[in-house]
């Protein structure tokens, strides 16, 4: 039984790599996916105005942490490769979040830093239209949480572009959202269950023909291979590895905050406008201590309010990115 709930923790902090599947988009998905005509910020204006404000919670649903049975289902091969295959921006018809349930979403600016190193796409350009979710992977306990943020960037005629980032699965001894930074890298599973794991999502990137199955391990770059108008980049170059790291400001803003306290209440009154992370590239083999201005790619700064709404934490999708 002890090895039973800790495989149930670990499965709930592994969110770098586990999302929901289904074999059939919803009607709503087909709608998002036939507005390919539309600019990228008129794709971001209509989930923003139609999908996310609407369905705001009037009161925040109990944050609760995943099941039993949630874990047979995550380690199901055919149920964690959807969470890879699934580029629409919806879940599929009958199936939900089983880990990152509970989250609150914004708009954001990725405004691109001129020391870009010569990387190209959205990493050159910036983009004016991405929404973001901040999630917990699991209900917090009194001295841990497992925060992680899930970005969409929006492109004309093209799909949505996703990233997905934490700073672990093992979570951290806080409950400042902006505690730690977050990285498309993380460490190693540090226990036997959580390797256990490990090897069970190992096999579904494995079978979706990954070149890099490490499910510690998700891909930036795709975001150097297309403008934010949808052209595509005839010879991209990619960053290894990204670290978003909160701002002094964004670090200081909930530096109080208490088990007792919901992430979510204390995340809606973050400032407009204010940055939150400063975002560094860096090449596979540079060190992540002591990051130079040199590396900085950029910075994300949200241009709405942060709210909670059932959308995000029902529909809502972020296709988690390995390169084949």
């Amino acid at each position: 039984m002890r090895v039973l709930i800790t495989l149930i923790f670990f499965v709930a902090g592994i969110g770098v790599i586990v999302g929901c599947s289904s074999i059939q988009p919803s009607p709503a998905a087909k709608i998002m996916e036939a507005s390919h005509s539309l600019t990228a910020c008129q794709k971001a204006d209509l989930m923003w105005n139609d999908k996310i404000i609407p369905t705001i919670y009037s009161e925040l649903p109990a944050l609760t942490a995943p099941g039993v049975w949630d874990l047979f289902t995550l380690a199901k091969t055919s149920f964690t490769i959807r969470s890879l295959t699934n580029d629409s921006d919806e879940l599929d018809v009958g199936h939900r979040k089983l880990v990152h349930a509970w989250g609150a979403e914004a708009r954001f600016r990725f405004v691109s830093s001129k020391s870009v190193k010569g990387y190209t796409g959205i990493y050159e350009s910036g983009s004016d239209c991405v929404i973001g979710r901040l999630s917990m992977a699991t209900k917090p306990t009194k001295t841990t949480t497992v925060p992680a943020l899930a970005l969409k960037f929006f492109i004309f005629g093209h799909k949505s572009e996703n990233l997905q980032i934490m700073n672990s699965t093992s979570g951290q001894k806080s409950h400042n959202f902006f505690e730690m930074p977050f990285s498309n890298i993380i460490p190693p599973p540090d226990s036997i269950a959580k390797r256990l794991m490990q090897k069970l999502f190992r096999k579904a990137a494995v079978a979706f023909g990954a070149k890099d199955p490490d499910p510690t391990h998700l891909t930036v770059e795709h975001l150097a291979k297309i403008q934010v108008d949808g052209t595509a980049v005839v010879s991209p170059k990619s960053p290894y590895r990204l670290i978003f790291k909160p701002t002094k400001v964004a670090r200081a803003f909930m530096k109080d905050a208490t088990a007792d306290s919901d992430f979510r209440k204390n995340l809606a009154r973050y400032p407009v406008g204010q940055a939150m992370y400063d975002v560094y590239a860096l090449n596979e083999g540079e060190s992540t201590d002591n990051l130079p201005a040199s590396k900085l790619v950029g910075q994300l700064i949200p241009t709405t309010n942060i709210v909670a709404s059932s959308y995000g934490d029902e529909k809502l999708n972020f296709q988690h990115n390995m390169e084949k």
